[in-house]
């Protein structure tokens, strides 16, 4: 059976060291088996009062409420595939890439680390993906799987809206965290999904 993989990030990842960018980037995969809506989630929003459709997502909310939506999914079950890049650490060809191409680089790379077993011809939903975006994606994957010999983790890769998928503001909250227990020391909400990350991947190694 397929599972539903939802990528988002935390921070940015130009690379051109203006006023405002990030230090660290961070891209988390998150791998459910299947693409309804998460009664967890639906949970958090009644506790704290909040309409059936408000959008959870890292940078909007409050304190109150990262507790209340990571205490909600401590027991959903789902996986975590993440890389944390610390932007000032890369050399060259890293340096030379674009935003759009160091995403592509490395979801590619977070995903192949994966074993087939593990992940093969499942759908993966990237958060505002375009369809440019996601054809860059799959021709890149399709390429390296081809050199690897291996078959593709996924046979469908599709851009989606968080506001309706709960899916992708999970991700949104899992990137989040991640960022914030590897730059701050921060480590209360990446404690309650840590038992469900499977790879965690700092760059540079």
């Amino acid at each position: 059976m397929a599972h539903y993989h939802y990528l988002d990030d935390s921070g940015d990842p130009g690379l051109s060291g203006a006023a405002g960018s990030s230090t660290y980037f961070v891209l988390a995969m998150v791998q459910l088996v299947g693409r309804n809506a998460l009664p967890a989630l639906a949970s958090a929003r009644q506790s704290l009062h909040l309409p059936a459709r408000f959008e959870f997502k890292t940078y909007k909310a409050t304190q109150i409420q990262k507790h209340h939506f990571f205490r909600a999914v401590e027991k959903l079950p789902f996986r975590v595939r993440a890389v944390v890049i610390d932007k000032l650490a890369l050399t060259a060809p890293f340096t030379e890439m674009n935003g759009q191409e160091l995403m592509v680089e490395f979801t590619t790379q977070l995903a192949l680390r994966a074993s087939e077993v593990d992940l093969e011809n499942d759908v993966l939903i990237v958060d505002a993906g375009t369809a440019a975006f996601c054809r860059m994606l799959r021709l890149r994957l399709s390429v390296d799987c081809r050199q690897r010999g291996r078959e593709r983790p996924f046979s469908k890769i599709v851009g989606g809206r968080s506001q309706n998928e709960d899916g992708l503001q999970l991700a949104d909250m899992i990137a989040g965290a991640v960022r914030q227990y590897f730059v701050q020391g921060h480590q209360e909400h990446y404690a309650t999904f840590a038992n469900k990350v499977v790879d965690l991947w700092r760059v540079p190694e």
